[in-house]
């Protein structure tokens, strides 16, 4: 397993001259979601770009130990209730690496991806992303 600062390494090596898009919550979950819908240009506009975003870092499945999947959530929600779909980040870190999950808001940094992902005809996520650092 790698350790968080060889996890950071890797995620400044894979940047190269890419500033990342700041991005916020306030712009991912700034419309109603219904399924189907056409998602606002200001969202599609940030699929497959590398961005910055900051919430608050859960698990995706309930447990103790270090994670190489988890949920960002919208740092306005509060963490009271369940989020709505696009409230939610579904993040990755790279392949061996994991970490604790962190208290508070992180940033997180990444590719991201914008659009529904199904399964089994059902949509799971709106937005998913390839985490290179989570500070």
């Amino acid at each position: 397993m790698r350790s968080l600062a060889s996890s950071l390494l890797i995620g400044l090596l894979a940047l190269p001259g890419t500033d990342p898009e700041k991005t916020s919550f306030s712009v991912l979950a700034s419309f109603t979601y219904t399924e189907g819908m056409t998602l606002p240009k200001e969202v599609t506009a940030l699929d497959e770009k590398v961005v910055m975003i900051s919430g608050f870092m859960r698990r995706e499945v309930p447990g103790g130990g270090p994670v190489h999947d988890f949920l960002l959530i919208n740092d306005g929600c509060g963490c009271n209730g369940t989020p709505k779909m696009n409230e939610i980040v579904f993040c990755t870190l790279p392949d061996g690496v994991s970490m604790d999950v962190k208290p508070g808001i992180v940033t997180v940094t990444g590719k991201l991806y914008v659009g529904e992902s199904k399964e089994e005809g059902v949509v799971v996520m709106l937005y998913q992303m390839d985490a290179d650092t989570v500070l």
